[in-house]
């Protein structure tokens, strides 16, 4: 695993809630203690935030099961102001200072990519933190990328990250759905992409996020192909970006295409 030092770091709803209807304060406030950790080592990290749904679904003390895209853009609208706040509070408590940015696809086109990549780089320059979630208020189904995994993905891409960090419920991926499977096995490294390890990651999700571990891996091909690795960690594990930062081996490391080409070549 190569040094890290432009982070993106997707977190998802399961991590936010721990698994509950409502957002975890005690939960944020342990990534956020990392967070200020790694920034006082000068790294650069981008934070892909979910939640925004299960905020508003919170604060209006609705969590039946409503599909409906104006359902979800009113959660969305109503919670993403909450998430913001809880976020910008916590980062206070260690004098750091958060700035939100909402995308849809459309910014990432080629008429808008470049002034994203600026916009981004002017905060990380300034020791801003950046927290990103998709415009889910605004969005249309032609204008969605549809979850957090794959726009964490793209944003890496964007900023020329080395490396892009997806935390979740799980350890990692598994050699089958280990809540099924007891005797599945993680699997600590994968060197390619392709329909198999799609094949293992097929049906896992959660009832609160978009995304399982098939938006992991989709988001893992697009870093991969950009140069740059991806990890699939733990979120409950304690101090789990600190320790992926200093190297040691946890969940599954997905390997950028460069490290595929070079070990090639050497055989």
């Amino acid at each position: 695993m190569k040094a890290m030092h432009k982070i993106v770091i997707k977190v998802g709803t399961s991590t936010l809630t721990q698994g509950t209807q409502k957002l975890s304060r005690r939960s944020m406030l342990g990534l956020v203690q990392q967070l200020a950790h790694l920034q006082n080592e000068q790294l650069q990290v981008v934070i892909v935030s979910s939640g925004a749904v299960a905020t508003g679904q919170e604060l209006l003390n609705s969590h039946k099961t409503d599909q409906s895209i104006f359902s979800k853009q009113m959660f969305a609208s109503i919670g993403q102001v909450k998430l913001i706040h809880v976020w910008s509070e916590l980062f206070s408590l260690f004098d750091l200072q958060i700035g939100q940015v909402l995308l849809t696809k459309e910014d990432f086109s080629d008429q808008k990519r470049s002034l994203m990549r600026d916009t981004l780089n002017c905060l990380l320059q300034h020791r801003i933190i950046p927290i990103i979630n998709e415009n889910d208020t605004v969005s249309t189904k032609e204008s969605r990328i549809g979850d957090n995994d794959n726009l964490a993905a793209l944003v890496a891409h964007l900023i020329g990250a080395d490396t892009l960090i997806l935390l979740t419920d799980q350890e990692g991926l598994y050699t089958a759905d280990p809540r099924l499977y007891p005797n599945a096995q993680l699997i600590p490294i994968v060197h390619h992409i392709n329909e198999a390890i799609f094949s293992l990651a097929r049906g896992s999700s959660t009832s609160l996020g978009t995304g399982g571990m098939t938006t992991k891996i989709e988001a893992a091909q697009i870093a991969s192909q950009s140069g740059i690795q991806t990890l699939i960690a733990p979120s409950s594990r304690p101090n789990v970006l600190i320790d992926l930062v200093e190297g040691r081996r946890i969940g599954t490391l997905f390997l950028e295409e460069s490290i595929q080409r070079t070990s090639a070549a050497q055989i």
